[in-house]
């Protein structure tokens, strides 16, 4: 019998090398994030529009 979970974390992926770009994109993201002041929104806002100009 198959489990409903199998296939749920595949390696293979139709687009090779996406995974990686977005977690290094993800991990970017956290790493400016965590050198922002909590009440600086403006440093937030500036990690978040990195994030969105990665391809």
């Amino acid at each position: 019998m198959q489990s409903s979970f199998d296939g749920l974390f595949q390696t293979d992926s139709p687009h090779p090398g996406q995974q990686d770009t977005s977690f290094d994109a993800v991990e970017t993201y956290f790493s400016c994030i965590t050198t922002c002041s909590l009440d600086d929104g403006e440093c937030v806002t500036r990690c978040v529009e990195e994030l969105r100009e990665q391809p």
